[in-house]
């Protein structure tokens, strides 16, 4: 073989790879390059990368080889430039009307060069479009998540919108949707509920019958009866299809006026005072402060000036008519001075009312000296057993 037969057959040009978008009538790529593309398919573009030594156009072809073996060839001119690894698209093949790749299976395509050589070669898988909407799940949907909380037989409690959720039994979910599907199809999707502070989830399936014309995809409620499935805090909802995730939504669980012992710690304080006179002044001065909706201040105090001391408890009424237990502890420096216990009831919700703890009395030769003091009080009811609400501490110099 001589240097020319070898200068001969370099045809200036090689192409490292081949891969197919989907393109409109303009040439607009519609999908990134793949191997695989779908019956619905329009236009057929060739993707490739390939090296060029030569600046001339040269004249190439694309044959086109169907799953049953019928060929179709198209032929162009392709205006090279020197360069390295470079991207390039040769023109397409199809038809608007999506009737050209309607045949499911392995289509071969091949580049030419002009003396009908093959360049490259790479098979095109043409799928149904049944196993795209399988892929997808055979919707998509166009809304959010909607939630609301039902009772067993799916009497709603809170209504479809509802984003935050107090003591829910069932909590459904819906979402709107466009269906692939040209008949009814049932489907099988899977749900998952997270408790964002804990991590613990439950997880389930539900089987849906989906309208060709779409609608409203509504998953069936999890929880219980009692009320107690959901501990208060954040959630997300995430609904999913063989493993793919299609869609979140995130709600809320707060706790109950139940929950949360029937009322709404407001403030808490400690007052020393040497006569009833001061007493029953800084209680007036505290039920205006409430009456018009604010908390109760802490005021300063010094040591050894006072012979008495009580703490006042400011709360608000989520609900009327619940017995409460509050348990005052005093402490010094630290140490147990003083417990006392106090019952009271809830009054209508908003209210606010303040309740005092018993009296610490020194006797008139004996004041309450300079340091820390504390307050802690705990609160019990009929459905919670008790447990901390609020602290005070204060230094008195």
């Amino acid at each position: 073989m001589g240097l020319f037969d070898i200068f001969k057959k370099d045809r200036g040009y090689d192409i490292h790879s081949l891969e197919f978008c989907e393109v409109g009538k303009d040439g607009k790529r519609e999908t990134l390059p793949s191997l695989k593309h779908y019956t619905d398919s329009r236009y057929i573009m060739p993707v490739v990368k390939m090296t060029s030594r030569i600046d001339r156009t040269v004249k190439m072809k694309v044959r086109i080889t169907e799953p049953g073996g019928k060929v179709h060839m198209y032929d162009f001119d392709a205006p090279l430039k020197p360069g390295e690894n470079m991207s390039a698209q040769f023109p397409w093949w199809g038809s608007e009307n999506r009737d050209y790749f309607t045949t499911v299976g392995t289509w071969q395509f091949d580049v030419l060069d002009e003396d009908d050589r093959v360049v490259i070669g790479a098979p095109l898988e043409i799928a149904s479009l049944d196993s795209l909407w399988e892929e997808k799940g055979w919707i998509q949907l166009v809304s959010g998540f909607e939630f609301c909380n039902t009772h067993n037989d799916y009497t709603i409690i809170d209504h479809w919108g509802t984003r935050e959720f107090m003591e829910p039994e069932y909590i459904g979910m819906r979402c709107k949707y466009m269906s692939f599907s040209k008949v009814e199809r049932e489907v099988t999707y899977d749900v998952r509920i997270e408790n964002l502070a804990t991590g613990k989830v439950k997880a389930f399936s539900h089987t849906v019958t989906l309208k060709p014309q779409g609608g409203w995809l509504q998953m069936c409620g999890w929880g219980s009866q009692s009320g107690t499935s959901y501990s208060p805090g954040s959630y997300i909802y995430t609904l999913s299809y063989k493993g793919k995730r299609l869609a979140s939504g995130r709600f809320e669980v707060a706790k109950s006026p139940r929950q949360r012992g029937w009322i709404e710690p407001e403030a808490l304080v400690l007052y020393f005072y040497n006569t009833d006179d001061e007493l029953r002044k800084w209680q007036l001065q505290s039920a205006s402060t409430i009456v018009v909706g604010k908390p109760v201040e802490q005021q300063s105090f010094k040591g050894d000036s006072y012979t008495s001391l009580i703490a006042g408890f400011q709360w608000k009424s989520l609900e009327g008519n619940h017995p409460l237990k509050l348990t005052f502890k005093f402490y010094y420096n630290g140490n147990l001075l003083y417990t006392w216990v106090s019952n009271g009831e809830t009054i209508g919700r908003s209210l606010q009312k303040i309740m005092y703890s018993g009296v610490i009395y020194r006797t008139s030769s004996s004041t309450f000296p300079a340091g820390c003091y504390q307050v802690k009080v705990y609160l019990e009811t009929q459905e919670l057993a008790e447990h901390f609400v609020m602290e005070r501490t204060i230094d008195v110099y």
